[in-house]
C-alpha cells in the first residue's frame, strides 16, 4: 500500500508541476499578446509607426532643403547687391546666371520658370526694357525681418512693379522671391 500511496503522491506532484508549467505558460502567452498588440497590431500603435514614418520623412525632407539652401550662394549680402548682380547678368546676357538670383522652391529645387521668363522675354526682344525698368526700382522697405522689397513707379506715382526679395538665412544672401 505504501508503493500505491507514493506513486500516487509522485503522480500528484507531477500533476501539479504541469499545472504550474501550463499555468505559466499561459500567463506568459497573455503578456506577449498583450505586448505584441499594444506595441505592433493595435489600431493606436499602427497610427504611432505611421506618425513615425511621417515625421522621418519630414526630417529627411528637412535636411535636404537645409543642405540645398546652404549650397545657394547665388546673391548679395544686401537686397540692392543681388538687385544689381541680377541687372548685370541681364546685361551680358547670362540669363543662367540670371535666374540663379532667384530663391529656391520649397522642395530646394530651382524654378525653371524663371529661366524659361528670361528666355522667353529675350526673345520677344523685351528684356531690354526689363533691365531700364529694373534700374528705376527704388527701395521700398518692408516691416518683416528677412524681406525687403523694390518698387518702380510711373511718373504719375502709380506703382508699376514690385521687386521682393527674401534672405536666405541658410546661406545669407538675399534672393528674388517675386518680380
Amino acid at each position: 500500500m505504501s508503493n500505491l500511496d507514493g506513486a500516487s503522491s509522485s503522480s500528484g506532484r507531477w500533476s501539479a508541476r504541469k499545472l504550474v508549467i501550463v499555468f505559466i505558460v499561459l500567463v506568459l502567452l497573455v503578456v506577449v499578446g498583450v505586448v505584441v498588440w499594444g506595441n505592433y497590431l493595435s489600431p493606436t500603435a499602427r497610427e504611432a509607426r505611421r506618425m513615425q514614418d511621417q515625421y522621418n520623412a519630414y526630417l529627411d525632407w528637412q535636411g535636404s532643403y537645409e543642405e540645398a539652401m546652404r549650397a545657394d550662394t547665388y546673391g548679395g549680402a544686401t537686397p540692392q547687391e543681388t538687385l544689381s548682380l541680377f541687372i548685370d547678368a541681364l546685361e551680358k546676357g547670362d540669363l543662367e546666371l540670371a535666374s540663379q538670383y532667384f530663391i529656391l522652391r520649397e522642395d530646394g529645387t530651382r524654378d525653371p520658370k524663371w529661366l524659361e521668363g528670361l528666355l522667353q522675354k529675350k526673345n520677344e526682344g523685351s528684356l531690354g526694357d526689363i533691365i531700364q525698368t529694373l534700374k528705376k526700382a527704388v527701395p521700398a522697405g518692408s516691416s518683416l525681418d528677412g524681406y525687403f522689397g523694390f518698387e518702380v513707379r510711373e511718373d504719375r506715382g502709380i506703382l508699376q512693379y514690385d521687386i521682393n526679395f527674401k534672405l536666405n538665412k541658410y546661406s545669407q544672401v538675399w534672393k528674388i522671391e517675386n518680380l
